[in-house]
């Protein structure tokens, strides 16, 4: 059966009865080398065909549906249709003038990625995928308009499929030999899976990843496209587009583009939001907030519709606007605890019946796992009581701010998910290098595969499990680990090699160095900053957030970049881990979240030992590596 990232139920419950029927006959006809989309704007035009059909030796294939019945056709030319309705004649759109007009654009728009094109040959330039358009007429049978004078002159049969073509009595392979009568170019090449991709990278802007769809540009100078696309694969794409109202949970490890599909939800539900009942979307740290925030709502329009924050900054604006005393440290103690007394209070204050609940469109949770039960249940107590919009997104291998890993379930929080948890296994972010030794690395501290999850248990969809990772098999540099004498060697060879790194062509933006602590920073910015390259470093003094606009590479600390990725990171100064009080589990956790921030290449460094740095060591020579370069 074909593929239905919408959901087939979904698709049937807005179809009407001649898309009905259409459904049936791709569901019945198409094997799942077929991907099938009903009824989406499409492209940075946002034209919306009936049905977009996307397969491997069929190509891309366009369809619009008309239920009409034949005496409502009053006349017709190959623009134009009149039709009989009760309200009088009406002037519409010829079906296939509208669907071949989505077509031509859709092929002017692909033509313009070089990895779609014909490199040589005669056909140099054209597109290198079969496109094809045509109308369904479902309501009409050919018995009935074969002796309709004029009828195939406007409705020509190689571009149009009858009620016929829908009968149960048509076999799958005459099927789609009509739907591949609806294409002008008969080219022997199939789609591979990098170009199908490609495809629907085009198709539909919301599934990019990393970045924010692009603004339209003039149609003299069309948008450049990237060497590299990155885009949700179809699991994604199912899970972001069928996430309807109630409670939803995905548990996905590092890396599975959770996020993303937080994005996409987030902006979808922002436009239907009003400014009074906004969308809540929250996160444990500022510099993830700062990042989801830009992704999602980069026009003002949508962003008054939103409210990206922190836990404890939306507590802050709680307990100011409702007017909750905090109460301030026992005398003789610091103030290190005041994140929790704040938190505690609007809780007490929520429970109180003081701060007014339900009062938000919807509430989206990312990296639930750093969130406190009581943190949970007032967030899940936001949204709407009608709708009870509720997302949480939870990946327990990552939480690195809870000594001991809870095992609870969502119910007693108030998040009613059972049946509605999705889960995603696949890490996209890192390369196999990357991800299997951050693997290595970690060994011990996460689950296994193939008992990630509780078979057979009854309530395991309300519960909070860990989810082994799975490498998406993309390939690239080895990691390498620096070990330096001192702390400004250290950030000298760092330094140089970032440098070479931004000659070679690498965007500063897409440079990151991780530390455990903001003053363990400073040398490694007076290094870069000797080299000219600009920065935003968190252990800048009057340092506040990180502007994503600008270009500069970022210094940040292990726990505030939790959620972020980068395409290059340096991991500096493991020598200082465990830290303090942490245990070396703590310190592995952190420093394996660390790791999986890298997209393409990763640099550790030290200049010391340390349990952390002696089971690097032992992890880079397991997987072959050489375990240091001095």
């Amino acid at each position: 059966m074909a593929q239905f990232p919408q959901g087939l139920r979904q698709i049937e419950s807005r179809c009407n009865a001649g898309e009905r029927r259409v459904l049936d006959q791709l569901r019945q006809c198409l094997d799942d080398q077929h991907i099938v989309w009903h009824d989406l704007p499409v492209g940075e035009a946002a034209r919306q065909p009936d049905f977009i059909v996307l397969g491997p030796g069929l190509g891309l294939l366009l369809l619009e549906v008309k239920d009409w019945k034949l005496a409502t056709i009053r006349q017709a030319t190959p623009d134009r249709v009149e039709l009989a309705t009760a309200s009088g004649p009406v002037m519409t759109a010829h079906p296939l003038r509208q669907v071949r007009d989505h077509a031509m654009a859709l092929a002017d728009l692909l033509q313009r990625d070089p990895a779609l094109v014909h490199d040589d040959g005669p056909h140099r330039g054209r597109l290198a995928l079969r496109y094809g358009w045509g109308a369904v007429m479902s309501n009409l049978r050919r018995a009935e308009v074969a002796a309709l004078p004029g009828f195939d002159a406007v409705f020509p049969p190689s571009r149009t499929l009858l009620r016929d073509d829908l009968d149960d009595s048509v076999d799958p392979e005459t099927f789609v030999q009509r739907l591949s009568g609806l294409f002008t170019v008969d080219l022997p090449q199939r789609l591979t899976p990098a170009q199908r991709e490609r495809i629907r990278w085009h198709l539909f802007p919301e599934l990019r990843l990393g970045a924010p769809a692009p603004a339209p540009t003039p149609a003299e100078a069309p948008p450049e496209v990237p060497d590299l696309l990155q885009v949700m694969d179809l699991q994604q794409e199912q899970v972001a587009r069928t996430l309807g109202d109630g409670h939803r949970v995905i548990h996905g490890v590092a890396g599975s583009g959770k996020t993303m599909i937080l994005v996409h939800r987030a902006r979808l539900l922002a436009s239907e939001a009003e400014p009074a009942r906004p969308v809540l979307v929250l996160c444990y740290n500022r510099a993830l907030a700062d990042r989801i925030e830009a992704l999602i709502a980069p026009d003002e329009p949508l962003r008054a519709r939103l409210q990206v924050r922190t836990f404890h900054g939306w507590c802050a604006e709680l307990a100011r606007r409702h007017r909750i005393a905090v109460p301030a440290a026992p005398e003789g103690q610091d103030d290190t605890d005041a994140p929790a007394r704040l938190a505690q209070a609007v809780i007490a204050a929520a429970d109180a019946g003081r701060v007014p609940l339900g009062g938000h469109h919807a509430v989206l949770i990312d990296e639930a796992h750093d969130f406190e039960d009581g943190w949970l249940r007032l967030a899940a107590a936001m949204t709407d009581p009608a709708a009870r919009r509720l997302l949480v997104l939870y990946d327990d291998a990552q939480s690195i701010y809870q000594r001991l890993r809870r095992r609870f379930s969502f119910t007693s929080v108030g998040i009613q998910a059972r049946g509605r948890t999705s889960v995603l296994r696949l890490n996209y972010r890192n390369t196999a290098e990357v991800l299997g030794l951050a693997l290595r690395f970690a060994r011990g501290l996460l689950p296994e595969r193939g008992r990630d999850r509780e078979a057979g248990r009854d309530d395991e969809d309300d519960r909070v499990t860990g989810v082994a990772p799975s490498s998406s098999g993309r390939r690239g540099p080895r990691p390498v680990l620096i070990r330096a004498r001192s702390e400004h060697e250290e950030a000298e060879l760092l330094a140089a090699r970032i440098a070479d790194a931004v000659v070679a062509g690498t965007p500063l933006g897409e440079i990151a160095v991780l530390c455990r602590t903001r003053a363990q920073m400073a040398p490694i910015a007076e290094a870069l900053a000797r080299r000219g390259l600009p920065l935003q470093s968190m252990g800048s003094t009057g340092f506040q957030h990180f502007d994503w606009s600008q270009a500069g590479i970022r210094l940040v600390t292990l726990h505030s970049a939790k959620g972020l990725e980068f395409a290059h990171v340096h991991v500096a100064g493991l020598q200082r881990l465990p830290w303090r009080d942490e245990t070396l589990e703590d310190a592995v956790r952190l420093v394996y979240v660390a790791m999986t921030r890298a997209t393409q290449s990763l640099v550790l460094s030290c200049c010391g030992s340390s349990p952390v740095v002696e089971r690097l060591q032992a992890a880079l020579l397991e997987q072959g590596l050489e375990p240091a370069l001095q």
